[in-house]
């Protein structure tokens, strides 16, 4: 029979403590903001394209010369499929004490402690969806989702990034003539070229993050009078999201946001640490964040096809097990992909 040990000392029980890891959620709540659900699977957008061509030139009374009108295409793109659950064993609900729980219990009490459980494990098994959908987010900006199945299926969506939108500078940040507000300057062109728009921030990987505070000329314009270069606060926080916001350079909000999230076992940036992200923040920018349709029965009779998360759970009658799922399919969708400037600004 199993005791407790030296049952006739005195113990003092303290609160738990929680140390969880908050999931990562910046770069979803903040530029992925604008979220759509949908009752089917696959999504459809269509965009129209038309260059800058001049219209020519005709003599004085002279025949109309054809002129070439817009391209449209249109895009078809398969949601992932997020689906995970977890066990809960009979004994683990009804006999186990979890941590910061009474010793001595009574049947109110320990029906108590398994509904919280179950409300921990959920969260839990929510937790990870966020950092799943932040991490889709993070390849989205890249100009490439690409991951693996259960199955060991291969997946891959592109979307059509102008290739001048993904820049490796000559003079990198790193390297004695480094020039960040010329860099930004560049930046603001390539998108507004792109597609009429102009970056409103940074995002910067952790070598990145290093580069920029550290140069010369980001340090020498601060530090001369009469010139509005920006107002960089480096004695800020890191957010509850893992983002630290620099301050504002050369008219754009700069933030670091080394966090890594772990895929497949590894740890993985979210942001590539030797770049610099240049993003429009806006309605203009057109970064969705589309909720493909739950591929579950039960959805369907409660009327939840078209939802962010779908949860359930069930009861198993032998061995007693409660089982808890959840399940989205979230895909975040640059429906203008110019409106992102990728800067490789760290040599190597």
């Amino acid at each position: 029979m199993a005791q407790l040990p030296e049952i006739l000392e005195w113990y003092s029980l303290t609160p738990m403590v929680n140390e969880m890891k908050s999931p990562r959620t910046f770069l979803r709540d903040t530029f992925f903001g604008d979220v759509e659900t949908q009752t089917t699977e696959n999504i459809v957008f269509s965009v129209l394209e038309g260059g800058r061509e001049t219209a020519p030139f005709v003599k004085r009374d002279g025949e109309a010369i054809m002129a070439g009108g817009y391209d449209e295409k249109e895009y078809t793109i398969g949601a992932p499929n997020i689906r995970i659950k977890r066990p809960l064993e009979a004994s683990d609900l009804i006999f186990r004490r979890h941590a910061g729980d009474v010793i001595f219990a009574d049947g109110g009490t320990v029906e108590a402690a398994a509904e919280r459980e179950i409300a921990r494990q959920l969260m839990r098994l929510n937790d990870l969806i966020d950092n799943a959908e932040e991490y889709l987010c993070a390849l989205a900006i890249r100009g490439t989702i690409s991951y693996t199945a259960a199955d060991e299926a291969n997946f891959t969506i592109t979307y059509p990034k102008p290739s001048g939108n993904t820049v490796t500078l000559t003079n990198f940040w790193n390297g004695a003539s480094a020039t960040p507000m010329q860099d930004a300057r560049d930046a603001k062109f390539i998108m507004h070229d792109a597609v009429s728009l102009n970056p409103t921030d940074v995002i910067l990987g952790s070598e990145a993050t290093d580069a920029f505070l550290s140069s010369d000329e980001v340090r020498s314009l601060l530090d001369t009078k009469n010139v509005n270069a920006g107002n960089l606060n480096l004695s800020a926080d890191v957010d509850s999201q893992g983002a630290m916001f620099l301050g504002l350079f050369a008219g754009l909000r700069w933030w670091s946001y080394p966090s890594q999230v772990t895929v497949a076992g590894v740890a993985t940036d979210l942001i590539r640490t030797k770049y610099a992200e240049f993003l429009h923040r806006g309605p203009g920018a057109e970064m969705k964040l589309y909720y493909a349709a739950i591929s579950d029965l039960d959805a369907m009779d409660a009327g939840l096809l078209a939802t962010r998360r779908f949860s359930k759970s069930w009861r198993q009658a032998d061995p007693s097990v409660h089982q808890i799922l959840v399940t989205a399919r979230p895909l975040p969708v640059l429906r203008r992909p110019g409106a992102i400037v990728s800067m490789k600004v760290v040599s190597g």
